[in-house]
């Protein structure tokens, strides 16, 4: 917004330097001649200044030195990572046991006396002639007093006598 602003005002400027350049501008004391008069100086006739002095308009210069862009070598250190085998300590130490396979070998061979299939005995259930029974509690409903105030809505009515009085219009003909 701000950069906005700025360019607006100069090119404002510009378009006022433009015109100052092409046509001059008429002030409060502007008598018609296109030239400004002021009466300290002896005043302006018809575009002629006779005051006998002549106005020196300065002008300054002001030169900057840009610097010029030169090509910079920058070395910039990054962190590259690096495996590098470090011992770590473990806190709770638990053997752990590692199997060695060994060749054995086995010079005598043991003769089983039973066939390789043979047959299974399976045990046989036998009938139970005594049974006991015992005897197990079930649950029966036990009544127990607790008096709870249960709270009922209800409107109550009062019989008061109470004088009304009604006014009664009589009908006549005429209205």
């Amino acid at each position: 917004m701000k950069t906005f602003i700025v360019l607006s005002m100069a090119l404002a400027i510009a378009a006022g330097a433009a015109v100052e350049g092409g046509k001059a501008k008429r002030g409060i004391w502007d008598f018609g001649s296109g030239h400004e008069s002021s009466f300290g100086s002896g005043g302006d006739f018809g575009g002629h200044d006779f005051s006998g002095h002549k106005e020196e308009v300065k002008h300054v210069t002001i030169v900057k030195k840009v610097p010029v862009p030169y090509p910079v070598e920058v070395t910039k250190h990054v962190p590259v990572e690096v495996k590098v085998p470090y011992p770590v300590e473990v806190e709770k130490k638990v053997p752990v046991y590692v199997e060695k396979k060994v060749p054995v070998v086995v010079e005598k061979k043991v003769h089983v006396d039973r066939p390789v299939p043979y047959p299974v005995k399976v045990p046989v259930k036998v009938p139970v002639i005594h049974k006991e029974y015992v005897e197990v509690p079930k649950p029966y409903p036990v009544h127990i007093e607790k008096p709870v105030p249960v709270i009922i809505k209800k409107p109550v009515y009062i019989e008061k006598t109470v004088p009304v009085s009604i006014h009664i219009k009589k009908k006549s003909h005429w209205h």
